[in-house]
């Protein structure tokens, strides 16, 4: 809508050097490294089953939020109005309704909040400001119109409450969702060759979760039933430091370092397979390379 539109013009119209750097460091809060981040924390130094709980609901919602993309096919604001809008940075080659920024930096707050808002009073409130920023940050770059952050918003919130209660149906057992996580991934990537766009940039990113969410699940119970790793037991500031340094270091090197050498034409493998072994090193891998040098 052109009123949408001059939202942005209005934003933009706010464009330096500084606020340009500003915002484009502030959408990466949006990003799936952003949620790497916060779920290795959780998962290696804090509370691993909740981390699985936590990786489940923001893959869900992540796949969910890009089948939406496919279905409305909105056009970015700049390609829409390039007269008036321009793009920021990168411009994104993914649809734009809805923004899978918001979703994403939505979905970790609502869970984080759910996790510990109600014995530290401080994290829905950074959560709350950090997704506001994110959402203002899509709109000044030029790569959403406020409709779509808005319900991305919406949508990160209902993901997490709707996805965090089916989990928690699975009680102390919640390894066993790994039964509808093969089935949701048989569909998907069914649903996505059917519709002809496994390769296009929302079926990738729908494929990148699909291989992360298997490897997790996977590697969870792998870990909890052989390895064990216990991390209220390793909580050593310089441990906790050296495990954040070693596995992040590696886990970036995957996601990066497979870019080159897998074939990007192919999107089960540039895809599906990269996120797969990433996974499989935060699930498993890593907590048994802790547990085997003690740290």
């Amino acid at each position: 809508m052109q009123f949408e539109a001059d939202i942005i013009k209005a934003l933009q119209n706010l464009s330096n050097g500084v606020t340009d750097a500003l915002n484009t460091g502030i959408t990466q809060l949006g990003t799936e490294i952003a949620f790497l981040a916060v779920a290795v924390v959780l998962y290696w130094c804090l509370d691993k089953r909740y981390a699985y709980r936590f990786f489940n609901v923001y893959i869900l919602g992540v796949a969910m939020t890009n089948f939406l993309k496919l279905g409305f096919k909105r056009e970015r604001p700049f390609n829409a109005y390039p007269e008036i809008v321009r793009s920021i940075g990168t411009p994104e080659t993914t649809y734009s309704f809805p923004s899978g920024h918001t979703e994403s930096i939505a979905s970790i707050s609502a869970m984080l909040t759910i996790k510990y808002g109600k014995k530290h009073t401080a994290v829905p409130v950074v959560c709350a400001m950090l997704t506001v920023l994110v959402m203002l940050s899509r709109m000044y770059l030029g790569q959403h119109y406020l409709s779509d952050v808005f319900c991305g918003l919406t949508a990160g919130v209902f993901f997490a409450i709707a996805f965090n209660a089916l989990l928690s149906l699975f009680g102390d057992k919640e390894e066993w969702f790994i039964v509808p996580n093969i089935v949701l991934t048989v569909v998907l990537i069914s649903v996505l060759a059917g519709m002809g766009v496994l390769n296009s940039p929302s079926g990738a990113d729908i494929l990148k979760g699909v291989g992360a969410f298997v490897a997790f699940d996977a590697g969870y119970i792998i870990e909890k039933k052989f390895v064990g790793y216990d991390v209220a037991a390793n909580r050593v500031w310089w441990k906790v430091a050296l495990r954040l340094v070693i596995g992040l270091g590696v886990a970036l090197g995957l996601q990066q370092g497979l870019k080159p050498i897998l074939p990007q034409n192919i999107s089960m493998l540039y895809c599906f397979l990269r996120y797969f072994l990433l996974a499989a090193w935060v699930a498993v891998a890593a907590p048994a390379l802790f547990k085997a040098v003690k740290i």
